[in-house]
């Protein structure tokens, strides 16, 4: 676990435990757990705002770092650990109301597993005195995933675009040749990579919304006038329940369908492009299923 706390691993501790639990309760359950002073959890659960109201979550995390500073050096680092712990462990991120912004919670995580695993790399890079002198895949990845990071800012037509240069940047970084976007008589396509001798038309989508069926149908037709017409579907934000059940399965199975998440863990370093395009092109072929898992295994 992290052996030195900076100030942005304390920001998403905050982020991240305040959006893990929809209820407060819940949250004060993981403090206790976490070794926090149950003197300390009940003070902050009975403050109150300017206007008289509970505190929301996150300030009362604010509120709870604000006095476990005064602590022992070791018990805060045993407390930040812990909640550290939480959410880098943490399976399943399944939000408990409409309004639960989960994916938070799911961002701070995937964060936190990487600032730690650059920590424990660093130190091994000190201890064997290793100095990198090219730019390294994982040189390249770091700098795509602040990107990703910033994208997130945008508004959602520099989301789009913004997508695009990312995914093309990836893969150069990831050796996959890449086709810029292009137009092809009159259909717009968002770009093209080479995989295993052959083509696959790319789609992206960075929306609020989450892609339905009449867009999933307008890239089967664009794919089924190709010979031998193959294409990846990303869609940030996901596909509805019955946007996969409309498409033709069987022997017209056409395209790999991937999400935020997918692409998340590439950027993070849980799994590279290549691996998760051969996860992706197994799981179609031995289960006949367009949408493949995000945890690299057997189909």
């Amino acid at each position: 676990m992290f052996d030195v706390f900076t100030d942005e691993i304390e920001v998403l501790i905050k982020e991240g435990m305040a959006n893990l639990y929809w209820f407060k309760g819940d949250l004060h359950k993981a403090w206790l757990t976490s070794k926090v002073e149950p003197h300390l959890v009940n003070e902050i659960k009975n403050l109150r705002s300017a206007e008289g109201k509970q505190l929301t979550k996150r300030e009362q995390m604010d509120s709870l770092y604000e006095r476990i500073r005064n602590l022992d050096y070791n018990r805060r680092l045993e407390i930040s650990r812990n909640f550290a712990r939480i959410l880098i462990e943490q399976e399943s991120f399944v939000p408990q109301d409409r309004g639960h912004q989960i994916q938070r919670a799911q961002l701070a995580a995937l964060r936190l597993r990487e600032l730690r695993d650059r920590q424990s790399k660093q130190q091994e890079a000190k201890q064997a005195r290793v100095i990198p002198r090219t730019e390294t895949y994982e040189e390249k990845r770091q700098k795509l995933q602040e990107r990703f990071l910033d994208i997130h800012n945008l508004n959602p037509q520099q989301k789009g675009y913004a997508l695009e240069k990312l995914f093309a940047d990836l893969m150069v970084a990831s050796d996959i040749p890449v086709e810029k976007p292009f137009n092809n008589l009159g259909e717009q396509i968002d770009g093209a990579i080479k995989y295993e001798g052959r083509y696959y038309l790319i789609e992206l989508k960075w929306t609020a919304d989450q892609t339905d069926p009449k867009q999933l149908r307008d890239f089967y037709v664009k794919l089924i006038g190709k010979p031998d017409g193959r294409g990846i579907f990303l869609s940030m934000s996901g596909f509805t329940d019955g946007a996969v059940r409309t498409l033709p399965h069987g022997k017209e199975i056409n395209m790999m369908l991937l999400d935020g998440l997918h692409l998340s863990n590439v950027l993070f370093g849980h799994y590279t492009f290549k691996q998760l395009l051969d996860h992706a092109i197994k799981t179609i072929s031995l289960k006949g299923e367009i949408y493949c898992p995000h945890a690299l295994g057997n189909p």
